[in-house]
């Protein structure tokens, strides 16, 4: 039986002349997936909805350095990102 996935919605902004739809989530895979399909471990896949199409790009989980460098980034503008 299939997992169910949480997902989490983005919102991504663009200008008031383009007048695509777009919606799109970032989901964990199960692990189980993860070894069927030989992905790293931590991978996620990002859905996108855009003028009635769906896409899906699998993600590698960040480098150690790029994961320290976002966390401080979210630290520092938390209040900017969350609002």
């Amino acid at each position: 039986m299939p997992e169910v996935l949480e997902i989490e919605q983005l919102e991504i902004e663009r200008p008031d002349n383009q007048e695509s739809k777009i919606a799109s989530w970032l989901a964990e895979i199960p692990s189980n997936v993860i070894e069927e399909l030989d992905l790293a471990e931590g991978s996620k896949i990002a859905i996108t909805l855009k003028n009635g199409e769906v896409s899906g790009d699998i993600l590698p989980p960040l480098a150690p350095k790029q994961r320290e460098i976002s966390q401080r980034i979210l630290e520092k503008d938390a209040k900017f990102l969350r609002s």
